[in-house]
């Protein structure tokens, strides 16, 4: 779905710029993190995907990993990477939010989701599943489930969601069928989803799509409206604060973890209205290398 639809995309990070594929935008990217645990580069993604801003990153580094943090303009949360990792699954749970359309006048748009790639400069497909909590114009709260395989539109689940409702979203990859599966659970209301899909055959930028699995990522996101040829970023629902806990993540080798692992570097995404901020939404620290919260702030 692209028109006045939710887009889940790839963070837009460091550099303001949407490379348009023929099937939607590229989402702006966000510094990758090396083996050292320093940010050596922006990249542009998808509004499905983070966008990037420019400017210095900060950098931590513990004995369960490494730690970079950058802006983006439409992701909030963490994703994780390493040179030459390939990733097989992630999962997180979370709680539906309770929307606050009153502090956000206007239509404003949400999303909340767990997936892979997004964050390499090669990347152009986002494999994720999530939920969406919007406030209309007149200020009704609605929410809907989803599955997207980026650049191929967002599809809804038929799934009813209501804030407060416990939410199980994960996305695994099959190496002996070579597809993906996203698989969605609303453990309060008892119902299950999934769909096995294959990389989107198709072209962006004039190159096939790849699906490398080189990241990991659980966001809390202001999508993106629009037709293909013209995205933007919607303004963001006041959602409050989404925790995500039970975060698993697993790399090709088996190697299982959290967000925070020997075995791969994580990246803190900080959602910002412009270079130099204002901060629009933050996750806290990672608590038990498995879980955090993001923070609305503001949309004005």
């Amino acid at each position: 779905m692209r028109k006045l639809a939710a887009c889940a995309c790839a963070a837009v990070l460091g550099a303001l710029a949407f490379a348009l594929g023929p099937a939607g935008p590229r989402p702006a990217a966000v510094p990758a993190a090396t083996a050292t645990g320093t940010a050596t580069r922006s990249w542009v993604s998808y509004p499905d995907q983070p966008a990037a801003l420019p400017g210095p990153a900060e950098s931590a580094h513990s004995a369960a990993g490494n730690v970079t943090s950058a802006g983006s303009l439409n992701w909030a949360g963490y994703g994780v990477s390493r040179h030459a990792v390939t990733f097989r699954a992630v999962r997180a749970v979370f709680f539906v939010p309770y929307l606050n359309c009153a502090a956000s006048p206007g239509a404003t748009l949400s999303s909340a989701w767990a997936g892979l790639d997004g964050l390499s400069a090669h990347a152009d497909s986002v494999e994720q599943t999530g939920i969406a909590a919007n406030c209309s114009a007149t200020g009704k709260a609605s929410y809907f489930a989803w599955f997207e395989m980026f650049p191929y539109s967002e599809t809804k689940i038929s799934m009813k969601i209501h804030p407060g409702d416990s939410v199980i979203a994960s996305v695994s990859y099959s190496a002996a069928r070579r597809e993906f599966v996203l698989t969605l659970t609303d453990s309060t209301r008892h119902e299950h989803f999934t769909r096995d899909r294959k990389c989107p055959h198709v072209k962006v930028s004039g190159k096939l799509v790849q699906c490398p699995r080189s990241s990991a990522e659980i966001i809390a996101e202001a999508p993106a409206t629009g037709s293909s040829q013209h995205l933007v970023i919607a303004p963001l629902s006041d959602y409050g604060a989404i925790s995500f806990a039970g975060i698993s993540i697993t790399d090709s080798a088996g190697q299982q973890g959290g967000i925070l692992s020997r075995h791969w570097n994580a990246l803190r995404i900080i959602q910002l209205r412009a270079s130099g901020g204002p901060v629009l939404a933050q996750p806290t620290p990672v608590a038990a290398a498995t879980m955090f919260d993001v923070y609305w702030l503001r949309e004005d």
